[in-house]
């Protein structure tokens, strides 16, 4: 009896060693184990949730998350980085690369790659929200992605009465903490005289949210869209092109109340939309015989007041 109390004495000595040594770090201070955290890459932060219970309830936690991407936010600033989707049609793939923007050539590599593509399931992604982007696949799927972790979700189709185009734009509520999907659906039928087609229907869709359908929201404001639209989001509104009265204008759609608003664009014609620090800009296109690029700054959206300057452009045959 006394041999087999030693065994199995000995036997669970060693099972608590083993525990020790497989997490050493099991008895560090929370505000350390963040720490250690918050000097490590995204990629690499995912792989803890696997790690252990009290390292997934770390990582996962919103607080920890929120922290997590102001800090990168500001670094990011002393070091700004381009985001590229690269469409490989030799290996029938598309993946990122990101690369900085100061000096392209010395730092650059592939961060993540699409979910299920190959040639026939191409993808278009909207620009970054907060890190995540919103995907568009053969104009029929939505999925929202992290490049940096290749974690990517599908979200529930978007039902419509007839055949339509769908026409997706990604913002975030900073208020509520939630992510949101402006769908507009576009019908066959709805196509105006000029190839534009007519917004009929509008829906949104929120992230995390425990009722996971898209809502049917109201717009008073009958608006065109050109094909291959793309909107882009900033301090709590998405912004897009489109054409009111006929008249070629910026459609806003505030993200916490889902009300839409539209400014009036500054002539002459514009055809680029583009982040401007924190704010929103408009340009016209570069051409081989066109050496000035002007860009208008909207200023206030209410007032619908715009500022500019003119960039001169070195010509592309000298160069």
């Amino acid at each position: 009896m006394e041999e087999v109390k030693g065994k199995r004495t000995i036997s669970n000595t060693w099972k608590l060693v083993t525990r020790s040594q497989t997490d050493p770090f099991e008895g560090m201070p929370l505000h350390l184990k963040e720490k250690i955290l918050m000097k490590l890459k995204a990629k690499i932060i995912s792989t803890f949730i696997l790690l252990s219970k009290s390292w997934s309830s770390i990582v996962l936690n919103k607080d920890f998350t929120n922290m997590y991407l102001i800090i990168k936010f500001f670094e990011s600033l002393n070091r700004p980085r381009l985001l590229l989707a690269v469409d490989d049609r030799e290996i029938n793939m598309q993946f990122f690369h990101s690369c900085s923007q100061e000096d392209p050539s010395s730092d650059h590599q592939t961060v993540g790659c699409y979910p299920d593509s190959y040639p026939r399931n191409w993808y278009d992604f909207s620009p970054p929200v907060r890190g995540l982007i919103c995907c568009l696949n053969n104009s029929t799927k939505v999925v929202i992605g992290n490049p940096t972790t290749c974690q990517f979700e599908t979200l529930p189709r978007v039902r419509t009465k007839i055949y339509q185009e769908i026409f997706p734009f990604f913002g975030y509520d900073h208020v509520k903490d939630e992510y949101k999907v402006l769908c507009m659906t576009i019908s066959d039928e709805y196509y105006s005289r000029s190839g534009n087609i007519v917004s009929k229907e509008h829906k949104v869709f929120t992230l995390g949210c425990k009722q996971k359908k898209w809502r049917m929201i109201e717009c008073t404001i009958n608006h065109y869209l050109t094909p291959g639209t793309q909107g882009i989001f900033s301090n709590g509104v998405i912004y897009y092109f489109a054409r009111v009265n006929d008249d070629q204008s910026l459609m806003c759609f505030v993200v916490g109340s889902e009300k839409f608003s539209v400014v009036e664009l500054p002539r002459p014609a514009v055809e680029v939309l583009a982040n401007y620090g924190e704010k929103i800009a408009v340009t016209n296109l570069l051409y081989a015989s066109n050496d000035r690029l002007f860009v208008w700054i909207l200023e206030d959206t209410s007032k619908q007041e715009w500022s500019n300057f003119c960039v001169l452009v070195p010509s592309w045959v000298d160069i």
